[in-house]
């Protein structure tokens, strides 16, 4: 089994604590082909982690150790090391989920991106004025400063900030939140987070002039001659271990409530 570690400068220190405890008990290092990655630090460095490994994600299996303020993606704490350094040896528990896939297309070009979280479309400086589609039915033309799709993972994350709903990891399924929207005598959108199942796609459509593309912790340069993207549930999927003692409602709890 080679291991590769993903983490930040702040976290060197700790770094070199796990990677000694690695070493101690015969594992070999590569952060070049890795079968498992281990992310030092909290969920923000968890997701540059699996975008990092983006083109290798058949092959390597995610651990995330809390460094962190939060780790609903880290299901190890410092203190739990000796018990992943036991699983390492005897065996992983791992689960595989979706990863969202957005298809944009501008004016002169198409593009794909992959996000573990959301897929957003934000204009911070005017209106965004987008039609939103469910598979070919529109559901509304929405005004405001922006609109997200989050998968049940990403449902704790900014959708949550946003007054989403929380999705359990389980079910196969999308979220649309609205950023912002406009609510007055003449506009009015949805005004509330909508969950649909996970074979629907969700597409933005519009001149969205000046519109910023977000997924996860990226973004793409604004592009003048933006004109729709699509969100939808990608056949890439990304493997996760978690402690054998973990589960949802736990993390939920420990992450939200405690």
């Amino acid at each position: 089994m080679k291991i590769g570690l993903f983490y930040k400068e702040k976290n060197n220190e700790n770094a070199a604590f796990v990677k000694e405890q690695l070493e101690k008990n015969g594992f070999s290092l590569d952060n070049i082909n890795p079968n498992v990655v281990i992310s030092i630090g909290g969920d923000g460095t968890f997701l540059q982690a699996v975008h990092a490994y983006i083109n290798k994600l058949d092959s390597i299996k995610f651990i995330g150790v809390n460094y962190g303020s939060l780790g609903f993606f880290c299901g190890y704490t410092k203190e739990d090391i000796p018990e992943l350094i036991k699983e390492l040896k005897e065996g992983l528990s791992v689960k595989q989920y979706s990863l969202l896939k957005g298809e944009i297309k501008y004016h002169d070009k198409e593009q794909v991106i992959y996000a573990l979280n959301e897929i957003r479309i934000e204009n911070p400086f005017h209106t965004l004025i987008s039609d939103v589609f469910i598979d070919k039915d529109k559901l509304e033309t929405f005004r405001g400063n922006g609109l997200m799709v989050c998968s049940p993972l990403g449902s704790s994350a900014y959708n949550k900030s946003l007054g989403g709903a929380l999705i359990d990891s389980d079910l196969n399924a999308l979220e649309l939140t609205e950023i912002a929207g406009l609510d007055n005598n003449i506009f009015h959108s949805l005004k509330s987070s909508l969950v649909v199942s996970g074979n629907k796609k969700i597409s933005f459509k519009g001149e969205l002039s000046g519109t910023m593309v977000g997924y996860d912790n990226l973004s793409l340069n604004k592009e003048g001659n933006l004109k729709e993207i699509t969100v939808s549930i990608s056949d890439k999927k990304v493997s996760i271990v978690y402690s054998k003692n973990n589960s949802y409602i736990k993390t939920v709890r420990k992450s939200f409530v405690l």
